[in-house]
């Protein structure tokens, strides 16, 4: 299947309205590129004729990248949309396209996506990578594919920080916007007795229930695809964890406080500095308590503990 690639350069301050056109467009999920919060064990060594790298690296600019199949919005659709961009914050979006066959995303894959730690006992390992656990370490096996979520960028991260240190055994969890699984099976393996898992994205769905296989979490893991917001009333957790764009978390978190029990948590994430008032408001209004913020370049994640 041949997919549409869109790769969208723009200043830090318009990544929150390029993703919400993505979505509301149909993509089910978005991949920001931000040579700033990148570990330094996935920075690629050279950039070669990558021509997002390479543009990147010109300015202070971040790659927000999307994908969409034959039958979705045409480029002119997507043009237009993204000239409201345009117009509102007086940029100018710089657009490249590619056309990527799914056979061949694994490989491209493999030649920038390498093992790497996230604090102390957290190991994202790509499926196809060896490694050898060392004391301690709690090792997530990982196969992309076309779904947000490798652990990579400052937002996945936070959220795995938070997971590994306010989450205890025997806990449930949802993950909204679950993407690959990465959330969901680190949440498995960290002790969490149900998880359950949601994703928009038929294609994420897929990839996350492959994944959450890889790591034999079957038995803990639920994956099902559709609105998460829909789905809220019938389900009942510990933690809600939400690593998507501030519009989607603020819209969450009423959800949030009715689905949680008091002591209950809610880890937000995909937060750029300029949206953190509206995610920080609507938590205080809904009766959250902020435990912890962490901040990288300009992506903030939140951790809330429900009164």
């Amino acid at each position: 299947m041949e997919w549409k690639e869109i790769n969208v350069l723009i200043e830090r301050h318009c990544i929150e309205a390029v993703a919400g056109v993505f979505h509301h467009l149909g993509s089910g999920g978005v991949v920001i590129e931000d040579p700033r919060t990148a570990p330094p064990a996935v920075k690629p060594k050279d950039k070669g004729s990558d021509p997002v790298a390479v543009a990147c690296s010109e300015g202070d600019l971040v790659a927000v990248k999307a994908y969409f199949s034959e039958d979705g919005p045409t480029l002119e659709e997507i043009r237009s949309s993204l000239q409201r961009v345009n117009d509102n914050f007086a940029v100018q979006c710089r657009i490249m396209v590619n056309e990527v066959r799914e056979e061949d995303w694994a490989e491209t894959w493999k030649q920038h996506f390498h093992t790497f730690k996230v604090g102390e006992r957290l190991v994202i390992k790509p499926s196809w990578e060896i490694h050898q656990p060392q004391a301690g370490e709690v090792i997530i096996e990982i196969d992309p594919g076309m779904a947000f979520g490798t652990g990579i960028h400052a937002s996945t991260r936070f959220c795995l920080l938070f997971l590994d240190e306010f989450m205890q055994d025997g806990m449930s969890v949802i993950d909204a916007g679950c993407g690959s699984g990465i959330l969901s099976i680190a949440a498995a393996l960290l002790g969490a007795d149900r998880v359950f898992s949601m994703d928009i994205d038929p294609l994420a769905v897929k990839i996350a229930v492959e994944n959450v296989q890889l790591n034999k979490m079957e038995h803990i893991v639920q994956v099902g695809q559709g609105d998460i917001s829909a789905e809220l009333p019938d389900w009942q957790a510990d933690i809600m964890v939400a690593n998507i764009i501030a519009e989607v978390v603020v819209s969450l978190i009423p959800g949030a406080a009715k689905n949680l029990p008091t002591g209950g948590w809610f880890f937000g994430s995909g937060i750029i500095e300029s949206q953190w008032l509206l995610v920080q408001e609507q938590l205080q209004k809904y009766g959250f308590t902020i435990e912890k913020v962490l901040k990288e370049a300009e992506w903030i994640g939140v951790a809330a503990r429900k009164r």
